[in-house]
């Protein structure tokens, strides 16, 4: 009765496995994209609180146009910032895939082989052990 089950059993533990493995490293980049976004938004909320800041500290016009523009242009230049530093996690990111993909593919033609001769040798063991069970 347990020969019966042990295929499936190595099969669940297999897909078990598999399923823990891979998604951890083909999700690793994206979070560096994330906590690039996260930290761009960040960095351009303080710029625009430190631009309100020097704006209520003015007293003339001048000073108010004057800082306005500063605070305009620093949460402009923090913006691009964000945009090139996403844009480059992003980059990374997909070479990371591609590179990852292009060894899973490399191992996937040994990989299947393996797995074909160890799924026959494990099929054949079943089949044995099954007839051996039938003949008592």
């Amino acid at each position: 009765m347990t020969a019966r089950w042990l295929p499936a059993g190595a099969l669940a533990l297999g897909l078990l496995l598999l399923a823990a493995v891979l998604p951890a490293e083909a999700r690793s980049d994206r979070w560096e994209v994330r906590k690039e976004m996260r930290e761009g938004t960040r960095n351009v909320e303080r710029e625009k609180r430190e631009a309100q800041r020097a704006l209520r500290r003015c007293e003339t016009r001048e000073c108010a146009r004057r800082e306005m523009r500063e605070g305009y242009r620093e949460v402009e230049r923090e913006k691009r910032e964000a945009r090139r530093e996403i844009r480059g996690a992003m980059r990374d990111s997909r070479w990371e895939d591609e590179r990852w993909r292009d060894r899973r593919d490399r191992d996937d033609d040994h990989a299947f082989l393996k797995g074909a001769l160890v799924g026959a040798a494990l099929v054949g063991v079943t089949a044995a052990i099954i007839e051996a069970n039938d003949d008592d």
